[in-house]
């Protein structure tokens, strides 16, 4: 599986993350709102690379409390924004 990290970020964004003002500058940092409270995060490497490899997805899957097709899902558009919260409130990640 290969995804596109342009795509990623434009998309995520639009699912309702946010850029971070808190972490370094080595890398892009997404956080997760939910009722005014940050949830979780995950990262983009600014590299050159323009696309996510099985091992960078499997690493932001797992920081958006996801799994790898879900992930993919979340990034390409079929799973929705309100889905992606049900998921989190699923397996009690928020109330």
């Amino acid at each position: 599986m290969v995804l596109d990290s342009k795509k990623a970020y434009k998309n995520l964004k639009k699912k309702g993350f946010e850029d971070s003002k808190d972490h370094s500058n080595d890398h892009k940092y997404l956080e997760f709102h939910y009722k005014g409270k940050m949830i979780l995060y995950t990262k983009l490497s600014h590299g050159s690379k323009k696309d996510l490899n099985n091992y960078l997805i499997k690493q932001m899957a797992t920081q958006c409390k996801l799994s790898k097709q879900d992930f993919a899902d979340l990034v390409n558009c079929p799973l929705s924004a309100e889905k992606y919260i049900e998921k989190l409130i699923e397996i009690g990640e928020i109330e």
